[in-house]
């Protein structure tokens, strides 16, 4: 493999540091150099040509945000944002990624749960597997996207004042590149989706309200973040919560603290696997990240229950493809698209399974 040329992007020294340690101890990882600011990071981009930038988003002179926007006119590049847990860095976040950056993780904190410790390893475990995916991200297939703001009152649980029980559950799960491919798949789907839509996005705590609450501006459907025992209701879509599973039991929701599964919390897998004995047709939809999460969910919700249709995102169009390429190598996809086409596929089979 190919050594990834790494620059760190981060105003605090202590930081610099701890990323310099983590980056230098990864084999085929390099730092060729830091930069305290946005505007001292433009300038090195030029003398050092990094692979990969890590990115702080609170510095001085030049942002994060308006940084990754420089990289991402000039000369794109990918870019990971190391965030804060807080209301305003989660916001501050999907701005970054809406930007162009790929991906994001959180900043290891005093103020979490835990201790500083053990945020700082679990740095060490998840930075360098992410460096290492957005070097192979297909930077060019980022582009700003024109979005329409829907007005909630034309939502269509809040339009017509009903809350009807889904006889088809859209199951979809996404990873690296997911929140900016998301936002054009909800923006294209119908306000009356005769389906409920569960949906597992890796992300940490403190990150998927926002998160949500962001895909509910875009999407005619109503989204939220899951709560324990919501309703699966038609034209709603509920988002696991980070470091939740979200998962089906008794015909509502539930959220599951189990452990990681290969690593993640939410689980695409064990998603898909809580529904292998629902009494809902379900449409499952795959799209950019790194690993092959829903692969094994997806082959024992094929094996056994028949009223199940896979779609993908096309690997070519997808920031990171190795998620969809594996349900692909598996033979356990039934329609392969790009995101732009996913919605009307989604439409169509909603609507098959809810006249059966």
């Amino acid at each position: 493999m190919k050594t990834v040329r790494v620059l760190i992007v981060e105003d605090s020294a202590f930081m610099r540091r701890i990323i310099n340690d983590i980056i230098s101890e990864t084999p085929d990882l390099e730092v060729v150099a830091t930069a305290k600011d946005g505007v001292d990071a433009l300038k090195k981009i030029k003398d050092y040509k990094p692979d990969v930038l890590t990115m702080d988003l609170e510095m001085p002179r030049m942002d994060g945000i308006e940084t990754v926007r420089h990289i991402m006119a000039e000369n794109p590049l990918p870019v990971i944002m190391l965030s804060s847990h807080t209301k305003v860095g989660s916001e501050s976040t999907l701005k970054a990624l809406d930007a162009g950056a790929v991906d994001f993780i959180s900043k290891p904190s005093r103020n979490l749960s835990g201790s500083f410790e053990d945020s700082v390893e679990e740095l060490k475990n998840v930075l360098p597997q992410k460096i290492i995916a957005a070097s192979t991200a297909k930077v060019d297939l980022i582009a700003p996207q024109k979005t329409v703001v829907h007005d909630g009152a034309k939502k269509y649980a809040l339009r017509t004042g009903r809350k009807e029980t889904a006889g088809v559950i859209v199951a979809i799960g996404a990873s690296t590149g997911g929140p900016k491919a998301l936002e054009i798949l909800f923006k294209n789907l119908s306000p009356d989706l005769p389906a409920a839509v569960m949906l597992s996005q890796h992300m940490p705590p403190g990150f998927t309200l926002s998160f949500a609450q962001r895909l509910d501006l875009f999407s005619p459907l109503k989204v939220k973040e899951a709560e324990q025992g919501d309703a699966l209701l038609k034209g709603q879509a509920l988002v696991a919560p980070g470091g939740y599973h979200l998962v089906l039991h008794n015909k509502t929701v539930a959220l599951d603290s189990g452990p990681r599964v290969n690593y993640v919390r939410p689980s695409i897998d064990v998603m898909l696997e809580s529904l292998v004995d629902c009494e809902h047709s379900v449409v499952v939809v795959i799209m950019t990240g790194m690993g092959k999460d829903g692969a094994a969910g997806t082959k024992v919700l094929k094996q056994k229950k028949k009223d199940t249709v896979v779609i993908i995102q096309d690997p070519s169009t997808a920031l990171i493809p190795s998620m969809p390429s594996a349900l692909q190598k598996d033979g356990l996809s039934d329609i392969q698209l790009p995101v732009e086409r996913i919605a009307a596929e989604i439409e169509r089979h909603t609507r098959l399974f809810s006249k059966q």
